[in-house]
């Protein structure tokens, strides 16, 4: 595993106790510890992308989430997963708007380190297998006609199902209303294309946090997207 470990002191992260970065290589990662500023990548960082990028905000939540920010805007990082490294006296301010996938307190304990981390690779993960399909948090079993959103069922009628099941089987594809109507409800369908905006806005309220995985592309229809692949239009 390769780890990108933002921290203050980058050059001594690896020796320093309890640290993130000494964690990790103490668990045979390989990792490449860089500044708050995120101005020391490697070259190599597009064709060798890390596994997980660490944020280790000790006391500076303010300064981690800033790191946070500047990590999103690279490109070749903006998809992988981050876990935010921070102090228990820090937790009151911590809030969705961090910007962080996951956090874990410090000082680090190896195995939950580990822990978090497997964790976060199978949330960010996707796969299509025997029946199932897997989104990041969203998880659909076509054989049991089952779905559910970060291990919550969600209680889909026949056709919702259909519909998520559909643009889930077609990631990042852009589908109009009138083909989403052909394809899901059948050609032989007399409802106007008004059906689909209804039951992609039920969808998106059963999947409350994971609404934005369904994306309108302004004057076109919807697609799904994976997590990490950009705003919502």
């Amino acid at each position: 595993m390769r780890a990108l470990v933002v921290t203050s002191n980058p050059t001594t992260a690896v020796s320093e106790p309890d640290s993130p970065a000494s964690a990790l290589n103490d668990l045979g990662c390989e990792v490449i510890a860089v500044g708050y500023d995120i101005d020391q990548l490697p070259e190599d960082i597009e064709l060798a992308r890390p596994s997980v990028v660490v944020v280790d905000a000790g006391a500076h939540l303010e300064v981690g989430r800033a790191a946070i920010r500047r990590v999103r805007e690279v490109a070749s990082l903006s998809d992988v997963p981050v876990l935010l490294c921070v102090e228990v006296s820090r937790l009151a301010g911590l809030d969705p708007e961090a910007g962080a996938d996951d956090f874990v307190l410090a000082p680090v304990v190896a195995p939950e380190l580990y822990a978090r981390i497997r964790q976060l690779d199978w949330r960010m993960s996707s796969f299509r297998a025997a029946g199932r399909i897997k989104i990041g948090d969203l998880v659909i079993d076509s054989v049991a006609v089952e779905a559910a959103f970060r291990g919550r069922a969600l209680k889909l009628p026949r056709q919702e199902f259909q519909l998520l099941k559909f643009l889930a089987e077609r990631p990042g594809r852009v589908f109009t209303r009138e083909q989403l109507l052909s394809r899901v409800w059948g050609y032989r369908y007399a409802g106007g294309t008004r059906t689909v905006d209804i039951h992609v806005r039920r969808l998106r309220a059963k999947l409350g946090p994971g609404s934005a995985m369904i994306e309108t592309v302004r004057h076109v229809g919807y697609k799904l997207r994976a997590p990490g692949t950009g705003p919502v239009s």
